[in-house]
């Protein structure tokens, strides 16, 4: 609704009555260290059932500052590796080491939040050599063919980074 307030207690109201387990929190900030909504969240649902929802792009914040129980990711599906060692970096609270993986997925996120996040994820699985991804489904736009050759190297980019040297700074 448009009151915040009265909208962030009633989720509080799903979440103490078991309706909802968890939240997944993914309002798009400029800053994501300043957000009244995100804190004004945590004062009605216990952060441990809160979701950074955005993938990479906020997630240091959100694991560090605000202390939420996960995150979710898109691109981590084009290196699962990366993202695993992306998030046990913050479960060590390595937050250098978690600035420095993080970094890596930029391109890709960049691309996602300016062609749209499921259409490029969709190409760019395919594009990385991961498993052709089939027609894209209705009602959703494929990207065009100079969109898919500026895409490849980035996607595969992502796909074929090494964590040894990230690792060895850990």
């Amino acid at each position: 609704g448009s009151d915040r307030e009265q909208s962030l207690d009633a989720i509080g109201r799903l979440v103490d009555d078991g309706v909802a387990i968890a939240i997944k929190y993914a309002i798009v900030r400029d800053d994501p260290r300043k957000d009244a909504m995100l804190d004004g969240l945590l004062k009605r649902v216990d952060r441990r059932r809160v979701i950074s929802g955005m993938g990479e792009r906020p997630a240091v914040v959100h694991l560090r500052d605000f202390a939420l129980g996960g995150m979710t990711t898109g691109s981590g599906c084009i290196a699962p590796s990366l993202c695993s060692a992306f998030l046990m970096a913050c479960a060590d609270r390595n937050w250098t080491t978690a600035e420095s993986l993080r970094a890596e997925f930029m391109p890709l996120e960049d691309v996602r939040d300016a062609w749209g996040p499921a259409r490029v994820l969709h190409h760019a699985s395919e594009l990385a050599g991961i498993a052709p991804s089939g027609p894209i489904p209705p009602f959703v736009s494929p990207l065009s063919a100079e969109q898919l050759t500026e895409l490849a190297p980035v996607a595969r980019g992502l796909r074929e980074f090494r964590l040894s040297a990230q690792l060895s700074a850990r």
